[in-house]
């Protein structure tokens, strides 16, 4: 079990993707178990925590030199939970989160290279 977790510990990449995880599938459960609506959920966790988490992930995946595909792994696993639970809506979404990591990813781009 320490051999996995040192192997995890290494890869930035399995961090993007558990914090993924717990970001839509877990954190839907705890607004649910804490009574917070629909909309709630809708305004607060899909539109400024995962905003922000997305725009993070172009700023990690620039900072530490990580593969491009590193911006997918957040709306490909949104995408995943829309098809099993949520609304069309959040196909759209998935769209934004991708666009807001390139967007912020090219931003912090090195002006010398």
């Amino acid at each position: 079990m320490k051999n996995i977790w040192k192997m995890i510990e290494k890869s930035k990449t399995t961090y993007l993707a558990l914090i993924s995880i717990v970001l839509v599938f877990i954190m839907p459960i705890l607004f649910n178990l804490f009574h917070l609506g629909r909309t709630n959920r809708i305004i607060w966790l899909f539109f400024i925590i995962n905003l922000l988490f997305a725009g993070f992930i172009g700023w990690f995946t620039r900072k530490y030199e990580l593969s491009f595909y590193n911006l997918v792994i957040f709306p490909v696993i949104f995408v995943i939970s829309v098809f099993i639970k949520y609304g069309r809506y959040g196909y759209f979404l998935a769209g934004i989160y991708l666009v807001l990591s390139i967007l912020i990813y090219f931003l912090f781009q090195d002006e010398g290279k």
